[in-house]
């Protein structure tokens, strides 16, 4: 009986060790992270790490689940119908957060900033531009005089209409003044499957995503969207250096929650996260993954972030004609 006591008193200890938001005891019971895009892309293996280190660190499971489909817009319509308590999370990417604002206008049920609440932002991460080899251009400056030679011939894939790969693409054939087709998939890896397979001609997607392939030879890496060139795959050129230094894309991991989820539960989400990321095993993984960490990005800080990249993409959305059905 004395060492049944004892181990419960353990037990009490240790959960009320256990971090939890002011004046509640959140959380108290799983929580659910909405993913906004398919399973092995940036924004879900950030999503699966932060959340597997918040389970540990506060008790309770925090449960990823995919939500793609509609460019995120019905991870949005799903997080946004719930219980504002903070039990149900939304993690994304600039496609679901920002250029979704410049693709659907007035038939967006769920706007980014008035729709949800933010809370902070995990990691950013650079587009790179991959071709498949058959197409024996190495250059950037070779792939847009194949292109304009053979106006419409070419097709690129994305992870699906509204996707930072989708208007990335359609930045890029703007920017060249050239002609290509988007073929919209269900997830960067079902687009890579027919970039492999030489079905489309060129994806652009994450560095993170893209650099082993490129690595291997699988495809030929054209340009990475960034001043500066990634560790991950060194000999891809920047913009700058490929000749086209106006061609810039980075996404990012935003976590957010239901409108209305209280401020101390935001606060408490994202100081958890911040901390976590400052872990150096998830560091580690994450920085690893070609991303960088930002600092200080609180729930305000976080909002506002999204304001400006909203204001920045969205005439560029509009500009590429890029459009959804």
């Amino acid at each position: 009986m004395v060492r049944l006591l004892m181990a419960l008193l353990v037990a009490a200890g240790a959960a009320s060790a256990q971090p939890r938001a002011p004046d509640t005891d959140y959380p108290n019971r799983p929580v659910r992270v909405v993913v906004a895009l398919a399973p092995g892309g940036n924004a879900d293996i950030n999503a699966r790490i932060v959340s597997a280190a918040l389970s540990e660190r506060l008790g309770q499971q925090f449960l990823v689940e995919n939500r793609p489909s509609g460019g995120g817009t019905v991870a949005f319509e799903t997080v946004a119908a719930q219980p504002p308590d903070g039990y149900t999370l939304l993690v994304g990417a600039l496609g679901s957060h920002t250029l979704n604002v410049g693709l659907y206008g007035d038939r967006l049920r769920v706007h980014p900033l008035t729709g949800v609440a933010h809370i902070t932002i995990s990691s950013h991460s650079a587009i790179a531009v991959a071709v498949h080899p058959s197409l024996g251009v190495h250059t950037l400056a070779e792939f847009a005089a194949l292109l304009r030679a053979n106006p419409g011939k070419y097709d690129y894939g994305s992870s699906g209409n509204g996707t930072t790969g989708h208007i990335a693409g359609a930045m890029l054939v703007q920017l060249l003044g050239v002609q290509a087709q988007h073929v919209p998939y269900r997830g960067s890896a079902a687009a890579f499957t027919d970039l492999a397979a030489g079905r489309i001609a060129f994806q652009a997607d994450t560095i993170s995503f893209i650099a082993p392939h490129i690595n291997r030879g699988t495809v030929t890496g054209l340009v990475i969207a960034t001043p500066e060139r990634s560790p991950l795959a060194p000999q891809v050129p920047t913009s700058a250096e490929a000749g086209l230094p106006a061609y810039q894309a980075t996404t990012w991991t935003p976590w957010s929650a239901t409108l209305g989820t209280p401020e101390p539960v935001l606060e408490f989400l994202s100081a958890q996260i911040q901390d976590i990321l400052k872990q150096p095993a998830v560091r580690e993984r994450i920085i690893g993954l070609g991303n960088t960490i930002p600092e200080g990005m609180t729930p305000q800080r976080t909002h506002d972030f999204i304001a400006a990249e909203i204001e920045k993409w969205t005439p560029i959305v509009r500009a590429t004609g890029a459009r959804v059905d």
